[in-house]
């Protein structure tokens, strides 16, 4: 099965594979040509075709596409970076080496927004003013692109995907004038315009808050930037291209929408939701404290207490030696040096047996556990305490008000439970 990806992050690494849409099927016929243009005397009519996001998580940050109408053959097509193999053999391992390919196909525009339609995914298309010159130059590009020989590339969700590709191809077609247009764009961060994407899936936001690294929070140029489709989009509206006299003219000549979503539209900023973490880490601190008190003298409690624990401590501690192995083991850099690694300590992952010690009572069990809890929580104030210092700035803030209150409750909930 092939799916057409989009660009960007999803929930933990290996759902960063690419924000990813069904391929194209044949479907109910369009008529195209959608309401494109075609500019007397030129061969073609090129557009960019934006696809807002979706609902799945893999679709989040959109896609986008170049479409080419062939005036003479009446051929109406959209070339798409986007495409891998979902049922390739070793797939998730290949991205975590980062050896994950992903090619240039090309399917019937009818088809390709048939598609996006069911999925309630809205489609914007860009007509660019491009010379007969630049039409040609661009098409043949694409189509020397698609060759089998040539089509595949090695996918990287920032740095090389769909709207990448899209912007230099263009950029290259017009010499420059794609990055032209955004040299005094403000300035962001990866992380910024992955967490605003990922804003209204929960799960989503929170993966990548934890998996991004001290370098997602550099900042970047608005060039960097269009790795989303939707800053591409905005991009190629303030872009403008010279015609054979040498005259400066807008690069879109016309945008339209050719299919609204029932959808709200991204956020305009990523959110900040520290206040909202330290509200559920205080509430899981003062549940591990009270039942820690209660499991003094009542068994059901401290059942209840012990099996929380060894939970908590699984869950933690397993991303927390997820964040450690990426680091060590694999190629994708934005996932380096990560400062979570200490908020999320690997060895927590003891609890997960320390914990079951705790519900039958044991004590040595109970003293190893205290010791667990207390270590990550002393780590949890260093990383507090590293935000104060001069060093690569990691935006986790959120992450910190959670987990440190998190980690005191567990550690007071144990201390209760020896007194007994």
């Amino acid at each position: 099965m092939r799916r057409a990806g989009g660009a960007g992050a999803a929930a933990a690494l290996v759902a960063l594979l690419g924000q990813a849409s069904p391929s194209p099927a044949r479907a109910e016929a369009e008529s195209p040509p959608f309401g494109a243009s075609s500019p007397a005397g030129t061969p073609f009519t090129i557009e960019v075709v934006t696809f807002g996001p979706g609902d799945h998580p893999f679709t989040r940050f959109g896609h986008d596409g170049i479409r080419v109408i062939d005036h003479a053959t009446h051929e109406d097509r959209v070339f798409n970076f986007g495409t891998f193999s979902i049922e390739a053999h070793g797939l998730v391992l290949d991205f975590l080496r980062g050896r994950l390919r992903y090619w240039l196909s090309e399917s019937p525009t009818a088809d390709t927004m048939a598609a996006y339609r069911r999925e309630n995914r809205t489609i914007t298309a860009q007509t660019l003013e491009l010379s007969a010159d630049e039409q040609t130059q661009l098409v043949h590009r694409l189509e020397a692109n698609a060759r089998p020989e040539n089509r595949e590339y090695r996918y990287d969700y920032f740095y090389d995907n769909c709207s990448t590709r899209v912007r230099d191809v263009l950029d290259g077609v017009l010499g420059g004038a794609v990055r032209a247009a955004v040299t005094n764009a403000p300035p962001s961060t990866l992380r910024q315009q992955a967490l605003r994407m990922a804003a209204d899936d929960l799960g989503l936001y929170v993966a990548l808050l934890v998996v991004l690294g001290p370098s997602a929070d550099r900042p970047i140029d608005a060039w960097t930037a269009e790795f989303l489709p939707q800053m591409l989009e905005r991009a190629l509206r303030t872009a403008r291209s010279k015609d054979a006299a040498g005259v400066s003219r807008p690069l879109v000549a016309n945008e339209r929408v050719i299919f609204a979503a029932r959808r709200a539209p991204p956020r305009a900023e990523a959110p900040r939701w520290a206040g909202l973490f330290f509200a559920v880490g205080l509430s899981l601190a003062v549940f591990f404290v009270v039942l820690g008190r209660l499991g003094r003298r009542l068994v059901v409690a401290r059942l209840l207490f012990g099996v929380a624990l060894a939970a908590a401590g699984a869950l933690l501690g397993f991303v927390g030696a997820f964040l450690l192995g990426a680091w060590a083991l694999t190629p994708h850099a934005v996932a380096y040096r990560n400062q979570n690694i200490l908020l999320l300590a690997p060895f927590a992952l003891a609890l997960a047996v320390l914990g079951l010690g705790v519900a039958v009572g044991r004590p040595g069990a109970t003293r190893k556990a205290l010791f667990v809890t207390a270590a990550a929580f002393v780590l949890s104030v260093a990383v507090a305490i590293i935000k104060l210092l001069p060093v690569a700035p990691q935006d986790n803030a959120a992450l910190i008000a959670m987990l440190l209150p998190l980690w005191l409750g567990m550690t007071l909930g144990i201390r209760a439970l020896r007194r007994a």
